[in-house]
């Protein structure tokens, strides 16, 4: 059997339903796009050819690489933690009542830059086993 006729399973040799129309078949029309038959892309790897593509990529990315490691240097950040300072020693073992209790429970904290930062300043804020869709 010849693969650039057609083919289909109907209306074979001793068929009775040899006259069936195209219409009304359920096979997809014939082409070399639905029956994946394509030509594809196949390169061919020759060592001459990975050198010069990965040294071109390289020549492209080793100067963004630079540029954000820079940038990456003038980044100041200071961590502080202060869950165990904020509460009073009358209830620290027992948080809880404390979290509870209807007193004021400001907290003022003071934190030491030791490197010079220039503006614009970000002040982002952690917290640690809260999370924001949860409901009980």
């Amino acid at each position: 059997m010849n693969s650039s006729t057609p083919s289909t399973s109907t209306g074979g040799i001793g068929s009775a339903d040899a006259p069936v129309s195209r219409r009304n078949s359920k096979c997809p029309k014939y082409s070399r796009f639905t029956q994946q038959e394509l030509p594809a892309c196949k390169p061919i790897l020759t060592p001459k050819w990975v050198i010069s593509t990965f040294l071109l990529v390289s020549i492209a990315f080793i100067p963004i690489g630079v540029v954000a490691l820079f940038a990456s240097r003038d980044v100041v950040e200071i961590v502080d933690r202060y869950e165990a300072e904020w509460i009073p020693t009358s209830f620290r073992n027992n948080t809880l009542a404390y979290i509870q209790d209807p007193e004021d429970k400001t907290c003022n904290r003071s934190l030491q830059v030791t490197k010079n930062m220039r503006h614009p300043i970000f002040v982002y804020y952690q917290l640690d086993g809260f999370y924001q869709n949860h409901r009980s």
